[in-house]
């Protein structure tokens, strides 16, 4: 496909996302029922309320968010020149593995090593807070999986996420850190010199326009992606009391993804993961343990 189409079809995209609200849901509906993004400029008011759940409001945003894609399109360029690029669900180059989840985002934001969707990952994720067994399990687990031939994928958080993406890094193997913000606005501050190492090696991703601060529903939604985008997910330690980790397991369990719990001190609560079901890990070899699971 001409390279200008393409790019055009990326600037409509990032323009209704980011301006105008949409959604993986709602993008899938403007498809199905206008066609190629391109076909979306010439459509009427009418042609947009013929699609269900999109009310008046919704339309006017979605409008006039399309009367802007030159703006967007001088964004992706600025974008690329500081090596941020952009892949969309209808690129050749936005991975396989994203496409088969419910709600796969429209739009991806990268930066780093472009080719790295295409190795096998394993995501490690788990508590902000964990002690020094989460921590310890987090890095060996990591590097060991590294040393398997398989990537890491995390959410870039503090704690288990920043001990899984640092064993990945002290191995020289690849890891990927899904953002719940943009990509020039990391969270947590702390972690900034982290992003910057991984994307040397590896990728940072994000849904969101590379401006956008977080907030705790996007942090949310980036449990899907990190779940998306790996072969089996291991929580290495839960939380005492907010357990966002859980929602990347139960993003698992919904994309029927392998899912392992780590239990490094011996404190697991099961009661927790009653309706999360995994495998929890031994303390013998628990790589074998999770690569056996792995198509």
């Amino acid at each position: 496909m001409n390279v200008d189409i393409i790019n055009n079809r990326r600037s409509i995209i990032m323009a209704i996302t980011d301006g105008g609200g949409i959604g993986p849901r709602m993008f899938q509906q403007l498809l199905m029922h206008l066609g190629a993004p391109e076909d979306f400029l010439s459509a009427s008011y009418s042609d947009f309320k013929d699609i269900p759940r999109l009310g008046e409001e919704k339309i006017e945003k979605l409008m006039n968010s399309l009367e802007k894609v030159d703006d967007y399109d001088r964004k992706l360029k600025e974008y690329s020149e500081i090596d941020i690029y952009v892949v969309t669900f209808l690129d050749s180059e936005y991975p396989e593995l994203l496409r088969k989840i419910n709600e796969p985002p429209p739009i991806l934001y990268i930066k780093g090593e472009r080719d790295a969707f295409s190795k096998k990952y394993i995501a490690i994720v788990g508590t902000t807070k964990p002690n020094q067994d989460g921590i310890r399990l987090a890095i060996d687990l990591s590097r060991a999986l590294v040393g398997e031939g398989f990537g890491i994928i995390s959410g870039l958080a503090a704690g288990v996420d920043s001990a899984a993406h640092l064993g990945a890094l002290k191995e020289n193997g690849r890891t990927i850190a899904v953002l719940g913000c943009g990509i020039m606005k990391i969270y947590p501050q702390e972690n900034i010199l982290l992003s910057r190492q991984i994307e040397k090696s590896g990728l940072l991703v994000s849904e969101h326009d590379p401006h956008t601060g977080v907030t705790r529903p996007n942090l949310v939604l980036r449990n899907r992606i990190i779940s998306g985008l790996s072969s089996a997910v291991v929580v290495a330690q839960i939380g005492e009391k907010t357990a966002g980790e859980l929602k990347t397991a139960s993003c698992a369990i919904k994309q029927a993804k392998p899912l392992f719990y780590g239990n490094p001190d011996g404190r697991l609560d099961y009661g927790r993961i009653e309706n999360l079901p995994g495998v929890i890990l031994g303390n013998v070899d628990p790589v074998e343990e999770i690569t056996k699971y792995i198509i």
